[in-house]
């Protein structure tokens, strides 16, 4: 039955090709006899959990010390496969001896305020402007929630009560920032054992450097958008959700913001970076401390030598559209 395989499609890898569960150390033998029997589908070449795959996952889960759920197909198996090869070549390309690496595929990250492209930017004789400054609810969440200095925070400093009540009077929906991979690099763990957590704090963004992979969308204009989602997400985290905590962890070290455009060939990583850079400063002018990549499968899959650190990796292969303002 290829047990291993089945536990392959959790909720984070929903699709698996061939060429992925071979990089991945599986046989792939017994694939077309696993679709003959009613446990996988192909589509294309793409392969995906059955229903009756899914009662097999299920019933693996407790004796195998499974933690995730069952991989349904996605809307997009494409881009399921595409976050799923991203996710293992991050992996593969750097060790991390001394951090653990989390990552979260497939993510959506509430903002507030919900705004239209429109409302986020525009653009004018080449110049940038960041139009979300002027919503009322932006101006109201910086009249309620001012920045507040490291020396102040504390896992109290802003109530769970408190924000959900200000979310149903001044933004009851949420906007919505999708990101393919989030990567959280939990460094030296064993030195912040004794942190009891955030109330805020769902996924684990403290005490972690935080690198949000997206696959950019057609045009520019899709490109800045997703550029201004991440400037009011991080906004958001340091006046509302976990203020003090975005930019220093709990042992006074930096924390950092990468959001990193992931394309396929490296001419088109350099091309974007290129294009982003044109914007200058204000690229990531209210959002700073943040930085702003671009990436290419290709550099990943080419890279001779793993590295031992994400810091060793990223600069390295990466592309640099903007750094942080200093």
């Amino acid at each position: 039955m290829c047990e291993n395989i089945i536990t392959r499609f959790d909720s984070d890898n929903p699709c698996w090709t061939a060429e992925l569960l071979i990089r991945a150390g599986e046989d792939v033998g017994c694939l077309q006899d696993m679709v003959k029997n009613g446990l996988l589908e192909d589509s294309n070449g793409i392969y995906s959990l059955t229903a009756k795959g899914i009662e097999i996952y299920e019933s693996l889960k407790d004796s195998l010390f499974i933690e995730k759920e069952a991989g349904r197909q996605p809307a997009v198996p494409s881009r399921s496969v595409a976050i799923t090869k991203l996710r293992m070549l991050i992996d593969n390309a750097h060790t991390q001896r001394w951090g653990i690496k989390n990552f979260l595929s497939d993510i959506s990250l509430k903002i507030h305020p919900k705004l239209v492209r429109k409302e986020i930017f525009s653009v004018n004789n080449g110049s940038i402007e960041w139009e979300y400054t002027k919503s009322p609810v932006w101006k109201q969440m910086e009249k309620d929630f001012p920045m507040m200095l490291i020396e102040d925070r504390s896992a109290d400093a802003v109530k769970p009560e408190k924000l959900y009540a200000w979310y149903q009077k001044n933004s009851p929906e949420p906007g919505i920032f999708d990101i393919d991979l989030l990567y959280l690099c939990h460094y030296d763990f064993m030195q912040y054992r004794d942190f009891k957590g955030h109330p805020n704090d769902a996924i684990g963004l403290i005490n972690a450097d935080r690198f949000l992979f997206v696959f950019p969308g057609q045009s520019m204009d899709d490109i800045l958008e997703t550029i201004g989602k991440f400037h009011i997400w991080l906004i958001n985290l340091r006046r509302m959700i976990i203020p003090g905590y975005v930019d220093r962890d709990t042992q006074e070290q930096d924390s950092v913001n990468w959001l990193v455009f992931a394309v396929e060939r490296e001419n088109e990583a350099v091309r974007l970076a290129n294009e982003l850079q044109k914007y200058g400063p204000q690229l990531v002018r209210n959002a700073n401390p943040c930085e702003i990549w671009t990436i290419s499968f290709e550099a990943l899959e080419n890279l001779e030598e793993k590295r031992e650190l994400i810091w060793e990796l990223l600069p390295d292969i990466a592309h640099q559209a903007q750094r942080t303002i200093s």
